[in-house]
């Protein structure tokens, strides 16, 4: 009996074994499969992250200016903006002062020339209305003499000491009138000379060494000009009595030829005294290029020396700007 059930129990395992064989490699595909499906899952997995993730960020607020409703967007915003306003006008400052020192000279040389030019503006036009004045006084004097004695030629009651006379008469006149000329000249130049040195002390007390020479230069070449104005007029005076006293030592003297003399000279002086204000601004004009103009190409020409020193001093503080703005984003 028991060797019969043990005869079953043998063919049983025997069926068994044949049917489902066991491989020693059986196991190891399974795993390697497990692994490989494992790798690809997780591959998948991350691409299908990384599109959620950047998704979400072009989704987000912070990149998306439809919406304006984030406060800490709008208070960064703001803060951004004053801050880059406040570096914008430093660095303004900065750039204007660096300019200021390339020429500091030439800016404060025209910016003075402009003030004395402005100043002495109405002392030249009452100067020009004063000799304008005085020469037609002196003109009329001289035409009513004329007048005198063409009546006595029309009358034949014309005599050479009647010519003597008229001559003596009109030199006396051209004497009166060339003194008054030249007081006139001379107050202008007095009071010319006081805003100049108005001038002067206001820049002595800006403490402005570089104008200094200024006031000196427009003082002298003010005064030369002055000189010349006295000169010319004494010049026209004698040669119009020169003119006259060749007419008289003629052996018959005409009043017409004294009268063309005369319309000359009063058209010359009349010329001279419109002509004075375009002589001023002449003066202003040439000052200026004697003294403006070189400080500006010395100026130009020590940057070569300077730029080093000045490039080194706006290279720190441009480093202080970018720290600020630096600090200003943390």
């Amino acid at each position: 009996m028991n060797m019969h059930l043990k005869v079953v129990i043998f063919a049983v395992s025997f069926l068994t074994t044949s049917g489902y064989p066991l491989h020693s490699d059986s196991r190891e595909p399974t795993r390697s499969d497990g692994k490989t499906n494992q790798a690809h899952d997780k591959a998948d997995l991350t691409k299908d992250l990384q599109k959620v993730y950047k998704s979400s960020i072009d989704s987000s607020a912070l990149y998306n200016q439809e919406h304006d409703d984030n406060p800490v967007a709008e208070e960064m915003q703001r803060k951004l903006t004053m801050e880059s306003e406040r570096l914008r006008i430093r660095l303004r400052q900065e750039l204007v002062e660096l300019r200021e020192r390339l020429s500091p000279s030439s800016a404060h040389l025209s910016s003075r020339l402009a003030s004395m030019r402005e100043r002495l503006t109405p002392l030249t036009q009452q100067l020009q209305g004063s000799l304008s004045s005085n020469s037609q006084d002196l003109c009329s004097q001289l035409s009513l003499y004329l007048q005198a004695l063409e009546t006595a030629e029309a009358q034949e009651e014309a005599s050479p000491s009647l010519y003597q006379e008229a001559f003596e008469l009109i030199s006396q006149s051209l004497e009166h009138s060339s003194f008054k000329f030249a007081n006139t000249i001379s107050d202008f130049y007095t009071k010319a000379s006081g805003v100049i040195e108005h001038l002067k002390q206001t820049s002595d007390r800006e403490e402005e060494p570089s104008t200094s020479n200024v006031w000196l230069e427009m003082s002298s070449k003010l005064g030369q000009e002055v000189s010349s104005l006295k000169e010319e007029a004494r010049n026209r005076v004698e040669a119009l009595k020169v003119q006259l006293s060749a007419v008289l030592q003629s052996a018959q003297p005409h009043t017409a030829e004294m009268r063309s003399s005369i319309e000359q000279f009063c058209q010359n002086a009349s010329m001279e005294v419109q002509v004075l204000q375009a002589r001023m601004e002449r003066l202003f004009t040439g000052l200026e290029k004697e003294l403006v103009v070189p400080r500006a190409s010395s100026a130009t020409s020590s940057f070569t020396l300077q730029s080093g020193s000045l490039r080194e001093d706006f290279s720190v503080k441009l480093s202080a700007l970018i720290q600020d703005i630096m600090q200003s984003m943390q």
